[in-house]
């Protein structure tokens, strides 16, 4: 699945010159990020580590991909920029004056060239969750536009300083694609401004947020990638550039499986609970978002149904993964999977009740290959004294 959608995405955008630059952050595991990258893909990355786990997958297997890594995030440190640096990335997008600054100084000591491009924060709306929401000027991301212009003068005056593009995302889980034309509407005025005042704007980055269906059936992802490029291409036209692209949720989300096993049926009073052997440190989003996933039994042993709620061991109430949720009645012992959690579930996992992460298995056609082994006790001890 991984391999399909991230061939889709080249499908998609084939009549313009374009880089699929997956988000580490969305499943940032070695064995994924080498999986994508022998597609092809470059990567977009909103830390130091993030850039060690590509580097580290470009030495071990598939060439240097560093060329192809774009560096996102408000609050990237000198130690992180002179990694980048050094490794030679293709774009910062830059998100604050003070963070051009310090680029500035830290390119100028180590003689090293930079190419920027500005997020801009274009103030649009979308409609998903206001903690994935990232587009308007009440959001810690970007710089509005006018200000951007600023940035960009400052930019071009600096000596190991490249302007090379502009960058745009506006929020991650959006089903409304009309939400991506109308940002990047915006964007693409911006790039004929700065254009026309003499700077080389080669690069668009679009951003990723192209969400998924967490509830019923995907949907056909050559349809919504379709309409997505549609979205994207029609407010590009006329623009001779190179367009980036952040997926990762769904390039990855689909195609992860939480399983776990039931180990008690409890009730309270009419209240039902399944208590699970997984938790929130395995997979937060519930309990972050309160996140819609669907969940079903491996086997299905009858027709009934009960109105229940599947919890995890945690001493936490929040500690939840449905909430008077109908499903097939299971028995203590039981196999349940929870479905689409390739996408913020294990990146977003913890050691909460000193919990150890679950193994995690990469399944290729007939062949399954463990790709995280169990963690144990003594990994989570090695560091304490």
């Amino acid at each position: 699945m991984i391999r399909a959608r991230v061939k889709a995405f080249d499908r998609a955008f084939h009549s313009i010159p374009h880089t699929l630059c997956y988000s580490v952050k969305a499943n940032s595991t070695l064995a994924i990020l080498r999986l994508v990258a022998g597609e092809g893909a470059g990567f977009d990355v909103v830390s130091g580590g993030e850039l060690q786990r590509v580097l580290r997958v470009s030495r071990k297997s598939t060439g240097r991909v560093a060329s192809k890594v774009v560096f996102s995030g408000v609050g990237k440190s000198a130690e992180e920029l002179e990694l980048a640096l050094r490794s030679g990335i293709l774009l910062f997008n830059i998100e604050s004056a003070s963070e051009l600054t310090l680029l500035s100084a830290t390119a100028t000591r180590l003689k090293k060239r930079a190419a920027v491009a500005v997020r801009v924060n274009p103030d649009v709306s979308t409609k998903t969750h206001p903690y994935i929401s990232t587009g308007l000027h009440q959001h810690k991301f970007g710089v509005p536009i006018p200000e951007a212009r600023t940035l960009y003068a400052q930019a071009a005056k600096q000596p190991y300083m490249t302007v090379a593009g502009v960058s745009v995302h506006i929020g991650s889980q959006i089903t409304d694609v009309s939400t991506f034309r109308e940002a990047l509407e915006r964007v693409a005025g911006l790039v004929r401004t700065l254009r026309g005042q003499g700077h080389d704007i080669r690069y668009i980055d679009a951003g990723g947020g192209l969400g998924i269906s967490y509830e019923g059936e995907q949907e056909n992802f050559e349809k919504q990638i379709a309409a997505y490029a549609k979205a994207v291409l029609r407010s590009l036209r006329g623009l001779k550039l190179h367009l980036l692209l952040e997926p990762g949720r769904s390039i990855v989300g689909p195609a992860g499986v939480l399983l776990t096993r039931v180990l008690y049926r409890k009730t309270n009073d009419h209240k039902r609970f399944l208590i699970v052997d997984a938790a929130m440190n395995d997979l937060l989003r519930p309990s972050l978002y309160g996140a819609y996933h669907e969940i079903v039994p491996l086997t299905r042993k009858s027709r009934a149904t009960e109105i229940t709620d599947v919890v995890g061991p945690i001493c936490e109430t929040g500690d939840f993964f449905a909430r008077d949720r109908k499903l097939p009645l299971v028995s203590e012992g039981d196999l349940l999977a929870i479905l689409d959690v390739g996408a913020y579930g294990s990146v977003l996992g913890s050691n909460y009740n000193t919990r150890g992460r679950p193994a995690e298995v990469l399944v290729d056609g007939a062949k399954a290959k463990v790709i995280r082994r169990r963690e144990t006790l003594q990994d989570q001890l090695k560091t304490e004294f």
